[in-house]
């Protein structure tokens, strides 16, 4: 019985006296990418090209018993990748789900392929190295929506639901205010110069690094406003900024989203500066050009190797990522009496979000509740 194909993939090639170099091997053709051993990211997209040369997609009468989960794959990144928010993420996700399902039809993508999928992934047998559940089941999410959109595109007779796994549960963790403080002072180039024995809490702060005011501006924009980590980065002080929002601190609101950009499900609405972070804001205008989040007088992309070492200095652990900014401040509205309607409007989610995520947070109801109890 002849051996089932593993579908295109790469494949690290090494032959003695001669020193490795990646290849893609389809079917008994193998097609040397010309890139050694550490280039791994250049064999990804020779190997994308590769994909993007071999055929185009042919959807017969789309039947899912005729058509290929490849071309499905490969009409997805061709037609809509593009257009979508992160397009680079969805070609990693093509590069992960192609050797496992590129060689099947899409009627044989059922639940036993999908828990087999993730199992492979998270034992490191598809891919690099090994990954969480989590990772898997959104690499499976892109694939439904590849599945979903070939459908929309009336390329198969009828939808195809996937069995995608359990989700993981939402992140809970939000800071006090003393860890607030902790983080500030850690991204000042602060460290604590000793530990209390019995509370264990560190204590006596002092200096040792050079500040990075950026990394606080970063935190407590975050932290006011609920914006997130994008978003924020992409404040500008001036409307023509035509990749992000804008501060007016004229009329005191903060655009989160520039001029006719469009909205996603992740919204963006503008709120009224907070009065704590406004006074803040107007001292950062005079000493920065382009934005508040502004470092040797250039915009950064991706605020992480200064919020780690921010977050280390600290004493806080791993789980404590720019997200969690945004479940503070959440946090912090629900605990002081806040309305669910209203901080969803000010997040910019849905009131069923804030619900589900910090609904025992909320002590409006419970408070209304207690006074109805009062009397003989």
């Amino acid at each position: 019985m002849p051996r089932k194909s593993l579908g295109v993939r790469k494949y690290l090639r090494e032959r003695a006296g001669r020193p490795a170099v990646w290849v893609i091997l389809d079917g008994s053709n193998e097609v040397s990418t010309g890139c050694p051993a550490e280039d791994v990211a250049g064999a990804d997209r020779a190997l994308e090209q590769y994909l993007a040369r071999r055929h185009k997609p042919d959807f017969r009468k789309g039947e899912p018993e005729t058509v290929a989960v490849a071309d499905v794959m490969l009409y997805y990144v061709e037609e809509h990748a593009d257009s979508t928010k992160n397009p680079k993420l969805i070609g990693y996700h093509m590069l992960r789900l192609n050797p496992f399902f590129g060689g099947k039809m899409v009627s044989e993508v059922d639940a036993k392929a999908c828990r087999d999928y993730r199992k492979l992934r998270q034992s490191g047998q598809i891919g690099p190295r090994p990954v969480q559940e989590s990772t898997a089941r959104r690499e499976l999410e892109t694939l439904q929506s590849a599945l979903n959109f070939a459908y929309d595109e009336k390329k198969l007779l009828y939808p195809v639901k996937l069995n995608l796994g359990k989700k993981a549960p939402a992140r809970v963790r939000y800071l006090s205010r003393t860890e607030v403080a902790r983080l500030i002072g850690g991204a000042l180039g602060y460290v604590p110069a000793y530990c209390d024995v019995v509370t264990r809490q560190p204590g006596g702060w002092c200096r040792m690094h050079r500040p990075q005011y950026h990394v606080a501006r970063f935190i407590l924009i975050c932290l006011y406003t609920g914006t997130r980590h994008d978003a924020t980065l992409k404040l500008r002080w001036q409307r023509t900024n035509s990749a992000g929002g804008w501060i007016d601190l004229d009329d005191e609101i903060l655009y989160r989203k520039a001029d006719g950009e469009a909205e996603t499900n992740k919204r963006r609405p503008p709120l009224r500066i907070p009065l704590r972070l406004l006074n803040h804001l107007h001292i950062w205008r005079k000493q920065s050009i382009s934005g508040p989040i502004e470092y040797n007088g250039e915009m950064i992309a991706k605020m992480k190797t200064g919020f780690n070492n921010a977050r280390d200095r600290a004493g806080l652990g791993r789980d404590v990522v720019p997200h969690v900014l945004r479940h503070t401040c959440a946090t912090w509205l629900l605990n002081a009496g806040e309305t669910i309607w209203d901080v969803a409007g000010f997040l910019g989610t849905s009131e069923k979000v804030i619900r589900d995520t910090y609904g025992h947070h909320s002590t409006g109801s419970k408070e209304a509740a207690k006074s109805r109890f009062r009397g003989r």
